[in-house]
């Protein structure tokens, strides 16, 4: 837990975020520093890399002239681009409308993905990635999306409708490439949009200002850039000060490395107070998405795979009922667990390597040993992340599986059924498992058929012969 967070005095403020998330009043807001590359090991957010795109194009191929002092800030490389040669704002935007759509074929990583299985019902984005709408997305949600358009006298779009935690609005602030005008990319703008926020012109859709000045609300910022001035700023005219309940802000290493964050830190207090935690943002997810399904506990078999109602463990199935190995890529663990407990809901036990691996136990080894001769059924959970990659332990695992399918015999004229495998997300089938029927879990309806077809293939085998059955249950 001190890994997540600083000390144990801050218990008070852990139970307060979860209540506040339970009962719907905590608005999660997230700035450029957590939008990054699932896949990037130096963790470097995508307006940083955005910086040098713009910058090397500003460098002469032929070395005829100086390259430009070289820098990581969106704003200055923006200008900076501006600046040079004839290019115009349309130059720009689509420079960055580019590298976001190179960017939407990246999928969200184990951050993004436990955030969205939490009620959050409005999600403000400091930045101009899409990363949380995806992560929404592939939970099962129906999230929504708009932006504030500084370029216009009149907000756009069609009525957004009340936000819920199954239909989530991710609202942009600073524009969106979907409508380049709005993006706001150099300082000029910066500017434009501050004086348009201070104006309200255009306004705020009304789903968005009355949250921000509900006094009930509480806000949890996860990598929001607080160093900044203009964001400072930009809380006082949203009205997001002296509201009744805690606001929490998370920073990465280099906020705190920073000479200014003192300043920043001292500037929030008083009737201004936001309480700032140093961590690693996929620690604090997991923790956090755990933390809440411990406290929600309360979920049923109608609830969606990833849905916030999901208990972290349901109550018991029956000693008899059929066990199931859930195969993963470890990137998905967060989405398993909640598939897992879902269907336990439904009666059907779930084989946890967590629960049942041992201290000293060779884990690949015994996995293979599990799906070879213990469990009764394989759920293979394909999703974007595992098709994604060549090389995992659950390449192993359906293989041992698929050989274990082939040797099941038939019973009552229907070859009986060891391997099934589901979508989680869009996503495209595996090749080794082309030939089976396939089930998506992304809603209540898809586990519970999940569940029926475990059911129904147990029902079967109950009915045979009890020398034959023997043979295929697991011990």
């Amino acid at each position: 837990m001190s890994s997540v967070w600083p000390s144990d005095t801050d218990e008070r403020d852990r139970r307060t975020l979860i209540e506040m998330i339970r009962r719907g009043q905590c608005v999660l807001v997230l700035g450029p520093r957590v939008a990054v590359r699932a896949d990037d090991p130096d963790r470097r957010p995508l307006d940083e890399l955005l910086a040098e795109r713009l910058m090397a194009r500003l460098a002469p191929a032929d070395g005829s002239a100086p390259a430009p002092a070289p820098t990581t800030d969106l704003r200055r490389a923006a200008e900076a681009f501006l600046r040079s040669g004839d290019r115009e704002r349309l130059d720009l935007e689509i420079e960055v409308d580019t590298f976001y759509r190179e960017e939407a074929a990246c999928s969200a990583g184990d951050f993004h993905s436990c955030l969205a299985q939490l009620p959050f019902q409005v999600c403000i984005n400091a930045s101009l990635d899409d990363l949380m709408f995806r992560a929404f997305q592939a939970v099962g949600k129906s999230p929504r999306r708009a932006w504030f358009d500084f370029s216009r006298a009149q907000a756009a779009g069609a009525r957004l409708g009340l936000p819920s935690a199954e239909s989530p609005l991710v609202y942009h602030l600073l524009g969106h490439p979907d409508s380049p005008p709005s993006m706001v990319l150099g300082e000029g703008d910066l500017i434009d949009f501050i004086t348009a926020i201070v104006k309200n012109i255009p306004p705020l859709p009304d789903q968005v200002r009355s949250v921000l000045a509900d006094e009930q609300s509480t806000f949890l910022f996860l990598g929001f850039g607080f160093h900044n001035w203009y964001l400072r700023l930009l809380l006082k005219v949203l009205n997001v000060y002296n509201h009744r309940n805690p606001m929490l802000a998370f920073e990465d290493a280099q906020f705190f490395s920073r000479p200014d964050h003192g300043e920043a830190i001292g500037f929030f207090t008083g009737d201004r107070a936001i309480k700032f935690r140093a961590l690693r943002w996929e620690a604090f997810a997991r923790w956090l998405l755990e933390a809440w399904t411990q406290r929600a506990g309360q979920g049923g078999p109608g609830t969606a795979v990833g849905s916030p109602a999901a208990p972290l463990r349901p109550a018991e199935p029956a000693a008899g009922a059929p066990l199931v190995f859930l195969s993963y890529a470890s990137e998905d663990v967060a989405a398993v667990i909640a598939l897992g407990d879902q269907l336990a809901a439904h009666g059907v036990r779930v084989w946890r390597d967590k629960d049942n691996l041992r201290v000293g136990d060779n884990w690949k080894t015994r996995l293979i040993e599990v799906i070879s001769q213990q469990v009764d059924y394989v759920v293979v959970v394909q999703t974007p992340a595992m098709l994604g990659q060549p090389f995992g332990v659950y390449n192993r695992e359906m293989a041992v599986a698929l050989d274990r399918q082939t040797d099941a015999g038939s019973f009552e004229g229907e070859k009986l059924r060891f391997v099934l495998p589901v979508q989680l997300g869009t996503t495209d089938i595996h090749p080794d498992l082309a030939k089976f029927h396939v089930i998506a879990v992304d809603a209540p309806e898809g586990v519970a058929a999940l569940a029926a077809s475990i059911q129904d293939d147990w029902d079967r085998r109950s009915r045979m012969p009890a020398a034959r059955r023997s043979a295929v249950t697991a011990p």
